[in-house]
């Protein structure tokens, strides 16, 4: 079916907008063992809704050029164009291709020039983008959004748009349905809700997430899914777990050097077990990942956590997947530590020493990136406690044993 508009006699609103709306993905099943099918049904509306985008456009264009005899206002229609360009953000959806993707561009490129803005996000600043969100809520209420991942699509392209301050009046509009995709069991869900909440986060002033009360709905549902997530989900929810506690903590004005309790030890409380139990390769390297970014975050109070980091800082590092991160992460352990306190800095050496012994040992090429970042890290340790650290890395450098490594003492030598 295709947008069937005489475009030299188009003054029938309601036929307009009806024709558009067929463009956009109707209800499929979300039943598990129809995939197969349901994956087919969005492909052949593809069929469908290439030619309205191609309509539309032309459509536009008419009404670009002034066309005398085109007797409608673009504001009538611009909310369920919208919607259509929208489920064609992207090329490489199931309902999607490059085609129904350049078409959506063009739609936009008219769409803004006809309202005299530069480009989409101004557009959508002038816009009321809540009618927008109330027009797409029966789509996604509840468990609706599984029957219509092209709306979900849609919704989060719009959300994407929305900067501070313009997000702020609308959360009551955008929390929900990324709170009912969090809850789901399919990675994919959960993966698609961090990154609204991240974008949500972000984009958001703490007074109003406080103020809304998702501030707390979030933190919760963030740290039960950090206690329960499988581990590939780790690294997405903790950054975007990490930057909601530094907003509701307004940690940028706090004192880095406090020792008090903060929610930053609550996540440490949770993730450490978690970490400390794992000995798969891939796990272990997803935790590594946001090894760093953790540290940072607490601050000077991952001193209190030491006698359980500087094992897990031995143990990850001689992973050669995660090496470099975990030693990204003793260097920032160093740098919030130092100069209040710098007791481990022997202990920290020698894991550091033998990282970098490891990479001579190891049967394949040795790792210059590891290399480098570990003899960064032993110049960060050597800043903090210069006598103690020198005077070992000399009495290495003279070590006849270590004479046959030539690696290992080619990269002494640099220290």
């Amino acid at each position: 079916m295709a947008l069937n508009i005489d475009l030299s006699n188009t003054q029938n609103i309601d036929q307009i907008i009806k024709c558009i709306k067929i463009g956009c993905v109707p209800e499929v099943s979300n039943n598990e063992n129809d995939l197969a099918n349901r994956d087919k049904a969005l492909l052949a509306h593809l069929e469908i809704a290439k030619p309205i985008l191609n309509k539309l456009s032309i459509l536009l264009s008419k009404l670009l050029n002034n066309d005398v005899d085109l007797q409608i206002k673009l504001q009538d229609i611009i909310i369920p164009c919208l919607y259509l360009c929208g489920e064609h953000c992207k090329s490489n959806l199931a309902w999607s291709d490059e085609e129904s993707h350049t078409l959506m561009k063009l739609c936009i490129e008219k769409l803004c020039s006809l309202m005299h803005y530069v480009n989409i996000e101004e557009l959508f600043t002038h816009l009321d983008v809540s009618k927008i969100f109330v027009g797409l809520q029966c789509k996604l209420e509840n468990d609706n959004w599984k029957k219509y991942p092209a709306a979900v699509e849609c919704f989060i392209w719009i959300l994407k748009y929305l900067k501070m301050p313009h997000l702020n009046s609308l959360l009551y509009l955008v929390m929900p349905l990324p709170l009912n995709m969090f809850d789901d069991y399919q990675d994919s869900s959960i993966l698609t809700a961090l990154d609204a909440f991240q974008h949500i986060i972000t984009n958001t002033p703490s007074v109003e997430l406080a103020m809304s009360g998702y501030d707390i709905v979030l933190l919760k549902s963030l740290e039960t899914g950090l206690r329960s997530s499988e581990y590939q989900l780790i690294p997405n929810l903790m950054k975007c777990l990490l930057s909601l506690i530094s907003k509701m903590q307004m940690k940028h004005l706090s004192n880095k050097n406090s020792l008090e309790w903060t929610k930053f030890d609550d996540v440490m409380n949770i993730l450490l077990p978690r970490m400390e139990f794992e000995r798969k390769h891939e796990p272990i390297m997803c935790y590594a990942s946001i090894f760093p970014l953790v540290l940072e975050s607490t601050g000077f109070a991952c001193i209190r956590w030491s006698e359980r980091l500087i094992p897990l800082f031995a143990e990850y590092v001689m992973n050669s997947q995660s090496t470099f991160s975990t030693v990204k992460a003793i260097e920032v352990f160093i740098q919030q530590t130092w100069p209040r306190r710098c007791t481990h800095w022997k202990v920290l050496l020698t894991i550091l020493i033998k990282a970098l012994y490891n990479e001579d040992k190891s049967p394949v090429q040795p790792n210059k990136e590891n290399i480098i970042v570990i003899v960064e890290c032993i110049r960060t340790l050597e800043a903090a406690r210069p006598e103690c650290v020198r005077n070992v890395l000399n009495k290495l450098k003279e070590c006849k044993e270590f004479q046959s490594k030539i690696i290992f003492k080619e990269y002494l030598e640099m220290l």
